[in-house]
Parts: C-alpha cells; structure tokens; sequence
C-alpha cells in the first residue's frame, strides 16, 4: 500500500506526536515520500500561495522530525524498543546511537611502560593501587588514567 503524503496528512501526524510520549508508527518510506510530495510543491511557475505552501510544508515535516528524533533519544535512555512500524531512517539512527552509547569499553589498549625510579605501593588520585615498581622494570598498563598518574608524577615512560 503506498503511502500518499499532503498537507493534512502531515498536520495530523505532527499534532498525533504531539499530543503523545510515544512514537506513532509510521511506514518505512514515510520520509521519501513526504520529500517527494515536498518536491512537487515547490519549483518554476508555481504561484506565490504555493510557495508559502511548500514552506508551511517543510517546517511542519522539521517540527515532526525533531519531535520524533527526541523521542527516539528517550527511547535509548530508558532502553524501550522502537514501535514496530517506524521510518528506515529513524531505525538507523536508533541503533547507530545505541550502538556508540554500549559500545565495548572492554576492549582497551594495554601502553608498556618503562619505570623510572623505584617506588613502593601508591594510591593514584581516583583512589587506585599501583606499584610498587623498579627502576628499569617494564610493566603493563591498560587504564589511561594511570598511564597519565605515572608520567605527569615522571614514575615511568611509554614504550615504544
């Protein structure tokens, strides 16, 4: 079934996701035909209402892609799925901002570190143990806030 975008139709789903903390489903191709129809309203040899018509137009389509983006960013944060009719666009925002929020912190690189002077067990300034260390040792050192406690404090070096 295709989907026939106009001015009422979009009045109406901007009024329905306004009036709501949910997401309206919408088609999958609700954006390219809401440009399309966008399109045909504007060009040569259109008259000046239809002009102001194709603004009204555009700034309703804004206002309904900017309600629903919020609404997707709360969808994230409380960690909702989406409606299951919702545009391709929006799904791919959806996820792609999902998946930069749980995206693996695991994974982290490990930087060599050479010891420059000996020293016992110290506390860093998140309250971490580390140490105590040789001088001369390498060892390993995967939190980055470590890594800036022993050089700024010049307890050791990177290894290249």
């Amino acid at each position: 079934m295709s989907l026939t975008v106009s001015a009422e139709f979009l009045f109406s789903v901007l009024q329905q996701e306004k009036a709501t903390g949910e997401l309206q489903q919408l088609q999958q191709d609700f954006y390219i035909q809401a440009d399309k129809y966008v399109a045909s309203l504007s060009g040569k040899h259109r008259s000046e209402e239809d002009e102001r018509q194709a603004e009204n137009t555009k700034r309703m389509l804004a206002s309904l892609l900017e309600k629903r983006k919020q609404k997707i960013l709360l969808y994230i944060a409380y960690n909702k799925p989406l409606p299951a009719s919702v545009p391709v666009e929006e799904e791919k925002l959806f996820n792609d901002i999902r998946g930069v929020l749980t995206k693996d912190d695991s994974i982290t690189k490990i930087s060599k570190m050479r010891i420059t002077s000996d020293i016992p067990e110290v506390f860093t300034t998140e309250g971490r143990k580390i140490g105590p260390f040789r001088q001369g040792e390498v060892v390993e050192v995967s939190d980055s806030n470590d890594i800036e406690f022993i050089i700024k404090n010049k307890i050791g070096e990177i290894v290249a």
